[in-house]
């Protein structure tokens, strides 16, 4: 793949997924009442409709066998699913409200059951029997599937280098219980992330008139506070980076008690600028260098929490 089409690949990509609050731009409708899956900071598609029964989103079973970390199969004859994770298995037959872990009966809320030819699952028993996250949002009638990141991922979370620690935040699978407002301005390819200095587990997205802060809570990280603003006129935000009036916002906005740094990245050049923002709003940047979509470097000066 060519530097261009990669740097649109990835503008595209981060414009769609960038902000899960509220950015879902082309890809989600916050009128639609259809239920969409977002597993993996990635919509799947279904041949079959996911619909809910009993407070349970029933997806078809092949959506179900893309979560990571599991075995799924499916026996037509006895018309059993049958989940294998490290060396556990779970199995549930159609029409039945029971399930087993092992040998111990577990009850459903819903059972499985054939839709249009697809064996239907409930989707959360389904998720969570993989060790991974559930969040159903009714707001945007989303359910977010996080799985467990891999080990080597958690390795990188967890290192003393600001920008590899940085990198592997971003990486992490994104879920919101938060509104999603229309958003504009995104088509540039400029998008703009800030840390509060020293940290990679808190961090503000942002791109066109759209804002979201995100923190890892386990294996995942969260919506914490989204809105989107105007940026014609200059207003109080409550962040002092932001200097522009807030016209939509849901969530609990973060205090910031100390400096942040900034990556404003440019996808048509593939470069970043970078540096620091005051508490005073004071911004000093510090030059330009080149960047991948969310790949982080070091800047120079900064204190690491």
């Amino acid at each position: 793949m060519n530097t261009r089409l990669k740097r649109g690949v990835a503008g595209w990509l981060i414009a769609s997924l960038l902000f899960t609050g509220n950015a879902l731009t082309g890809t989600a409708s916050a009128a639609s009442s259809a239920i969409q899956i977002l597993m993996n900071n990635s919509f799947a598609d279904t041949d079959v409709v996911p619909y809910i029964t009993n407070g349970t989103t029933m997806v078809p079973l092949q959506l179900a066998q893309k979560i990571p970390g599991s075995s799924i199969q499916w026996n037509n004859a006895s018309k059993t699913v049958t989940l294998t994770r490290d060396g556990q298995t779970v199995t549930l037959v159609a029409g039945q409200r029971t399930a087993k872990i092992g040998n111990q009966e577990v009850k459903l809320e819903a059972a499985s059951a054939i839709r249009k030819g697809r064996v239907m699952v409930p989707l959360r028993f389904m998720a969570e029997s993989t060790g991974a996250y559930v969040l159903w949002n009714p707001k945007q009638r989303i359910v977010f599937v996080a799985s467990k990141p891999s080990e080597e991922l958690k390795q990188q979370l967890a290192s003393s280098h600001l920008a590899e620690a940085r990198t592997a935040a971003l990486k992490l699978p994104r879920v919101s219980a938060l509104e999603q407002f229309e958003v504009g301005g995104v088509e540039g390819g400029n998008f703009d992330y800030y840390f509060p200095e020293g940290r990679a587990d808190k961090f503000f997205l942002s791109g066109g008139n759209s804002i979201s802060y995100y923190e890892i809570v386990g294996d995942h990280s969260e919506v914490k506070w989204t809105a989107t603003f105007d940026w014609k006129g200059k207003a109080a935000s409550g962040l002092f980076f932001l200097p522009y009036q807030i016209t939509n916002q849901d969530g609990t906005l973060p205090k910031l008690t100390g400096r942040v740094v900034f990556y404003h990245y440019m996808g048509h050049i593939g470069e970043s600028g970078y540096g620091f923002i005051e508490l005073d709003g004071k911004k000093t940047t510090l030059g330009m260098k080149g960047m991948e979509s969310e790949v982080f470097f070091e800047i120079p000066g900064e204190v690491k929490s």
